[in-house]
């Protein structure tokens, strides 16, 4: 008997014996009755293929870790739809109520300002003067005696610790914190 045809019937066999196992598993995980099905197919499918491509030592083991993996990638795929459906309704309800997002974007900027003052006094003059006063890495260095790529991990590092703090505060922090105009009008 063909190798492909002898792996076919192995990969097959160790579905069909841990079968129940892997609904369980599967179920365990919060996934939709209606999904099961679909799981335990992509499983089969992904793990048939990886035996053409090298023989698998533990099929059934396999088989398990396959079909996790596919479960968890469907539930942060859900996970991010989710997320964007409130996001979408939070961005509808902050345009209908420009009074609530002005004072919330005013509270933000009140505990930024708190997050930084509390900073290291290199990390806190670094971020002012690059973010508010617009110099350049090494203008900065120039200014405060030390290397430009000191004066690059003094922001970095500055800036993950406020938008940590703002974040564990319960502030959405994904653009830049922004302190002054862009860097083109810095430039004019």
């Amino acid at each position: 008997m063909p190798r492909y045809k002898q792996s076919n019937n192995r990969i097959f066999e160790a579905f069909q014996a841990c079968k129940d196992g892997l609904v369980r598993s599967i179920m365990k995980m919060s996934v939709k009755q209606q999904d099961v099905d679909d799981i335990l197919q992509e499983t089969f499918i992904k793990v048939l293929h990886s035996d053409t491509q090298q023989q698998i030592k533990s099929p059934k083991g396999y088989l398990f870790v396959v079909s996790r993996n596919l479960v968890l990638k469907k539930l942060m795929q859900q996970s991010k739809e989710i997320h964007t459906e409130i996001d979408e309704a939070l961005i509808e309800n902050d345009v209908d109520n420009p009074v609530e997002k002005e004072l919330h974007q005013k509270l933000k900027f009140e505990r930024f300002s708190q997050i930084l003052n509390s900073l290291p006094e290199k990390h806190r003059r670094a971020i002012l003067l690059r973010k508010l006063y617009c110099l350049s890495h090494k203008e900065i260095a120039n200014k405060m005696n030390i290397s430009v790529s000191s004066v690059e991990k003094y922001i970095a590092k500055g800036l993950k610790q406020c938008k940590q703090s703002l974040c564990i505060q319960g502030y959405e922090v994904n653009p830049p914190i922004q302190l002054n105009q862009s860097n083109e009008e810095c430039a004019k």
